[in-house]
């Protein structure tokens, strides 16, 4: 294992080398969508109700998350290097303020639309969903392709991560929303995986994740004009902020890396 080092605020960067990073890291970006799927299955053959059915995608989506903490405990790199640990330089990510923006934006333009029974049952969803997801892809798939760097393991991941998303359509999406969602989250993903290389940390990534699948979960996935209005303004908000982060921080970090490698060489 490889870690690059402390420069000021930044944080550690976990790396884990191995021989054939790339299918390595398909292979990986797979377990969770397979463990997700499997649980949607199952709810779908036994035609159980709209909670009973949540929670059945949540014990899948929860298997994977434990099976993804597993491989972080026994992989080089420590649990806390992969990012459970207390973010630092929330100032340089603008406290992550564009985070709650966006969820609050669904809320404005989609509203409630789902009966107060199951709002438990998909919070519940919404927490293992982010989990899982963010274990995996910014945890384990962003550090195996950290070994040859940040700003690839960046695009790397988040491509993965909206590819992976197209296997909605078997679940019964059609193709405009499938490709609709896979570019929103190709967007998320970057974001996500640029906070954990600025910060350190998985929570932010987490618990906006879960605020986002929750939020969109109880609206009921409103399509009308006025929500698809607000996904557009989501989405150039969370453009603007990705330009920004890689910009004003993700490339500092990298100058500076590149510097004290040089110095360290």
């Amino acid at each position: 294992m490889s870690t690059a080092p402390v420069i000021g605020d930044s944080p550690k960067i976990a790396q884990w080398t191995v021989r054939f990073r790339w299918l390595s890291a398909i292979a990986f970006a797979f377990i969770p969508v397979i463990l997700t799927a499997a649980g949607s299955a199952v709810s779908q053959i036994n035609g159980t109700d709209a909670a009973t059915s949540a929670l059945t995608i949540a014990a899948g989506a929860g298997l994977g998350a434990v099976i993804g903490l597993v491989i972080m405990w026994k992989s080089p790199p420590s649990i806390r290097e992969y990012g459970f640990r207390v973010p630092i330089g929330v100032r340089s990510v603008w406290w992550f303020l564009p985070l709650p923006v966006t969820v609050l934006i669904v809320i404005a333009t989609q509203g409630i639309h789902v009966p107060p029974s199951v709002i438990a049952a998909y919070g519940v969803l919404a927490i293992a969903v982010a989990l899982n997801e963010e274990i995996w892809f910014r945890g384990i798939v962003l550090t195996v392709l950290q070994s040859k760097g940040a700003r690839g393991a960046i695009i790397g991941s988040s491509i993965l991560f909206g590819v992976l998303h197209l296997a909605n359509v078997f679940g019964g999406e059609s193709t405009g929303a499938a490709v609709l969602q896979l570019v929103f989250a190709v967007l998320f993903g970057f974001v996500a995986a640029e906070l954990v290389v600025l910060t350190g940390s998985l929570w932010p990534a987490i618990a906006w994740h879960a605020a986002w699948d929750f939020t969109n979960y109880i609206s009921g996935n409103s399509t009308t004009g006025i929500a698809m209005i607000g996904v557009g303004i989501v989405c150039a908000v969370i453009l603007t902020y990705a330009v920004v982060l890689w910009r004003r921080g993700t490339a500092r970090r990298w100058a500076l890396q590149s510097e004290t490698e040089a110095q360290l060489s």
